[in-house]
């Protein structure tokens, strides 16, 4: 009985997220361009990673996702590439979206302090659906929780929609000590807007009626604070406090994502609060974050699980584990120093 109601309330999920809202990933403060592709530029970095998560109301109703990019910065002509995949797959409806997208990101150096990184994005998208693994109307008894095994409503559904889809964003950060007076000795932020499904590509399975994608508004700002500047206490000397957050709309959804993490030499330790809304619909979630840095190596995990009345007695949990490899010869000694600015000065 719980089983199927779990299962039901997976179906208003996904109906309400999935196939309409782009899932974000609870590592987008450690992997930025997954929400931003302009942060693809942020430091001239040249990066790789890969992120895998998975998360439902328990093990019958999970959806797993994998990220994987890799960027590369062109030091004699200010501007980077970036190419992404990212996967969705939601085995008990026989669902995935598979998304591949390619990044052009320009930096420009406003002056001695601030840089502006805008992006554009072209992408290519595809859905898939086994309609024999859906649950109709006429299977649903609400008096019992339980789905009956076959359904006598018709079936008019394509069960793969291809698309284009286009997108641009911009990122500013500063890179010297223009706000050392108004937050603190070396201080640092950073700003983002990103635009996504600008298109409006067309999603829907069924060839009698539209589904166009609403198009994805993004914003984030980060702050980062050196917090043991005289290397006193007990803290290491390379200590910080780095704050993220997001605020993301499609159509009627919205989301806030907020995180706070403590970078300790070479071990990072967050916590994070994920406030969601679909038309009067909500989960929300507070997560714990460990973040391990092994000279060009960045190792971290995020747990998170439902905050407040659990839906149909069932909490709403999140797992991600992610790698990223850095690519800037310059960082593979840097003594601990794992700074999101480290030498931007």
């Amino acid at each position: 009985m719980k089983n199927n109601n779990s299962f039901l309330l997976l179906i208003l999920l996904v109906s309400t997220t999935v196939f309409s809202q782009d899932y974000i990933y609870k590592n987008q403060n450690e992997v930025m361009g997954s929400m931003n592709p302009s942060f693809y530029g942020f430091g001239d970095s040249s990066k790789a990673g890969i992120i895998y998560g998975t998360e439902g109301f328990n093990q019958n109703s999970k959806l797993d996702n994998r990220f994987a990019y890799v960027n590369h910065f062109f030091e004699n002509y200010d501007f980077s590439l970036a190419i992404d995949v990212n996967t969705l797959q939601i085995s008990s409806l026989g669902y995935s979206i598979t998304s591949t997208n390619l990044h052009y990101i320009y930096k420009t150096k406003l002056d001695e302090e601030w840089v502006f990184n805008p992006s554009v994005s072209i992408g290519y998208g595809n859905t898939a659906l086994d309609y024999n693994s859906l649950i109709f109307e006429d299977q649903l008894n609400a008096l019992t929780g339980t789905i009956a095994g076959v359904s006598n409503d018709p079936i008019n559904i394509n069960n793969k929609v291809n698309f284009l889809d286009v997108g641009a964003g911009v990122s500013f950060y500063n890179t010297g000590n223009v706000l050392d007076e108004i937050l603190g000795e070396d201080s640092h932020v950073i700003f983002g807007a990103n635009l996504k499904h600008i298109n409006r590509p067309e999603t829907s399975f069924n060839s009698n009626k539209s589904n166009l994608k609403d198009m994805f508004i993004s914003m984030q700002i980060g702050a980062q604070f050196d917090i043991n500047k005289y290397d006193q206490g007990f803290l290491p000397y390379y200590s910080y406090l780095y704050l993220y957050n997001s605020f993301s709309k499609q159509g009627s959804k919205s989301r806030i994502d907020l995180y706070q993490e403590a970078i300790l030499g070479n071990v990072g330790f967050g916590i994070n609060q994920h406030f969601n809304n679909y038309d009067g619909f909500s989960v929300n979630q507070f997560g714990t974050s460990l973040n391990i840095y092994i000279e060009e190596i960045q190792i971290g995990a995020n747990y998170s699980f439902e905050m407040g009345r659990k839906v149909g007695g069932s909490p709403y949990n999140t797992f991600e584990m992610y790698i990223i490899f850095d690519f800037n010869p310059f960082k593979k000694n840097r003594r601990g120093d794992n700074s999101k600015f480290y030498d931007m000065q």
